[in-house]
């Protein structure tokens, strides 16, 4: 059966036709900045929570933004969130909805991360923000009322890219990891490797001359394609890593790459669930107010850090904890 666009994400794609504005890849970097930050920045009623606070984490560099949401009082699982945009584009506010809802439905206090984008920094720059929030929230879980024994790293589009290779580095390095990974349509190889890129790399929300566009931003000229901590599927070992949620989109040129990654994770012998939406485009999880599945799979993923709540807690009852 050939899978079949969801007519509410086809009405979006043809608004945005209609508008006949100009490819995102064709901007500058602060008129794209600006184009997005007033396309997702939710200027209306917001979810409601017992607090948003942000504090500044510590790195060699100075302070890092992070913006805790918190659903209600109490020690909570915590969630450190990784914005999408190619490590170019977005911010706290453009994800600031997203965070809302996840925080809300799951119980989970979400700590997103206002790490430095490119081109102004090229990579490792967000991967070492990333690594210094995660210190941060080890360090003071006391103090933010958070419970570092139920932890997860989140990640939406290149986001996800952070998270998966934060995971790997730590798990390199014999650090503290999270115990959950949830990777949102991530990007998880080099380009034009993968059959998604030719067969749903133009006429959708993402294409593949943003994805290139991105990565220049992104990159050094010499940059190493066998970086793990780039691009996470270079790696040659899996074991050891935490379970882990992988969401995919079937129009979407990163689509092979975040199966694949799933595959890994099960061949090593990681336990992962992977969902598969065979009728949304890449950053669905951001187009709520338009496409009404894309708001069950927004629940489907804070269900699904519930149910490792769950699972954290049982094992404790099991361990006598």
């Amino acid at each position: 059966m050939t899978s079949q666009l969801d007519p509410q994400a086809q009405d979006l794609l043809d608004v945005i036709r209609a508008a006949k504005l100009a490819p995102i890849h064709t901007l500058s970097v602060e008129d794209a900045r600006e184009r997005m930050r007033t396309t997702l920045t939710n200027r209306g009623e917001r979810v409601a929570l017992t607090s948003v606070t942000e504090v500044a984490s510590v790195t060699p560099r100075g302070g890092v933004r992070v913006r805790l949401y918190r659903p209600r009082d109490g020690v909570l699982p915590v969630a450190l969130f990784f914005h999408g945009g190619g490590w170019t584009l977005n911010d706290l506010d453009t994800h600031d909805d997203l965070c809302r809802r996840l925080a809300r439905r799951s119980g989970w206090m979400l700590a997103s991360v206002d790490y430095r984008r490119a081109p102004e920094s090229k990579h490792p720059a967000a991967l070492h923000d990333a690594y210094y929030a995660h210190r941060w929230i080890i360090d003071n879980a006391g103090v933010i009322g958070c419970d570092p024994g139920c932890y997860a790293f989140v990640g939406e589009s290149s986001g996800g890219t952070l998270a998966a290779g934060l995971t790997l580095m730590l798990r390199d390095g014999g650090a503290p990891m999270p115990t959950y990974q949830v990777l949102a349509y991530p990007l998880m190889g080099p380009v034009d490797r993968w059959p998604s890129h030719r067969e749903r790399g133009s006429g959708y929300i993402l294409d593949c001359e943003q994805i290139s566009w991105f990565l220049g931003n992104a990159l050094t000229p010499n940059y190493d394609a066998s970086d793990p901590y780039l691009f996470p599927l270079a790696s040659g070992n899996f074991s050891g890593l935490p379970p882990a949620l992988v969401l995919t989109a079937e129009f979407d040129p990163l689509r092979d790459e975040g199966i694949a990654y799933a595959e890994q994770l099960a061949r090593a012998g990681i336990p992962v669930e992977h969902i598969h939406a065979d009728d949304q485009m890449h950053g669905f999880l951001l187009l709520t107010k338009a496409i009404s599945k894309a708001g069950l799979l927004v629940d489907r993923l804070a269900d699904a850090l519930a149910a490792h709540q769950a699972e954290v807690r049982g094992r404790a009852r099991e361990d006598g904890q």
